[in-house]
C-alpha cells in the first residue's frame, strides 16, 4: 500500500466547483469537488483537489492535509480544530469500469480455451470475479480508513505537544 504524506500549510483560497449532470455510464467520485490552494512553511503555494462535499477550513485557517498519490484521503484543521476522514464521508466506488471489460474478457476467453466446459463456467467464474473484486475493495478501504484514522490521530498529537512547547 501507497505511503501517506504529510502536507501542512495556511489556506489561501478555496473554490467550489458543482460537476455538471452525469450523462449515462458515467461515474463521479462526488458531485462536487474543491479546489484548495495552500502555502506551506517554505512560502511555496500548491493546489490540491477535493472531490468532496465537505471541506472543514476557510481562507485563513492552517491546515494539515493526509495524502496518498496524489489524492487528499484526510484533513485536519488546525485553527478550528475540525478533521475528516475522506475514505469514510466519500469512498471510492466498489465496481469501476475495469470491472466490465474483465467480464467481457472472462466471457471471451473461456468458451475459447475450454470449449463446452468454458460456456458452463462463464456465470461461476464472472461471478466469482466480482465477489473477489468487491471484497478486495472492500478490505483495502477498511484499512485505508484505518491508515488514515491513525495519520489524524497522530497529527493530533504532534500539534497538541507543539501547542504545549508553545506556551
Amino acid at each position: 500500500m501507497a505511503r501517506l504524506a504529510i502536507v501542512a500549510g495556511i489556506v489561501l483560497e478555496t473554490q467550489r466547483y458543482i460537476n455538471v449532470p452525469m450523462r449515462f455510464g458515467e461515474r463521479y467520485l462526488a458531485r462536487e469537488r474543491r479546489e484548495v490552494w495552500l502555502r506551506g512553511s517554505d512560502g511555496r503555494e500548491s493546489r490540491w483537489i477535493i472531490h468532496t462535499r465537505e471541506l472543514p477550513a476557510r481562507r485563513g485557517h492552517q491546515v494539515v492535509l493526509v495524502v496518498r498519490k496524489q489524492w487528499v484521503v484526510g484533513l485536519v484543521n488546525i485553527s478550528t480544530g475540525a478533521d475528516i476522514n475522506y475514505p469514510c464521508v466519500d469512498p471510492p466506488f466498489l465496481l469501476r469500469a475495469f470491472d466490465l471489460f474483465t467480464i467481457i474478457g472472462i466471457a471471451i476467453a473461456l468458451p475459447i480455451g475450454l470449449r463446452a466446459a468454458g460456456f458452463v463456467l462463464l456465470l461461476p467464474a464472472g461471478v466469482f470475479y466480482l465477489v473477489s473484486a468487491i471484497c478486495a475493495r472492500i478490505v483495502w478501504r477498511w484499512r485505508l480508513r484505518r491508515r488514515v484514522d491513525k495519520a489524524i490521530d497522530e497529527i493530533r498529537v504532534a500539534t497538541a505537544l507543539q501547542a504545549r512547547r508553545q506556551d
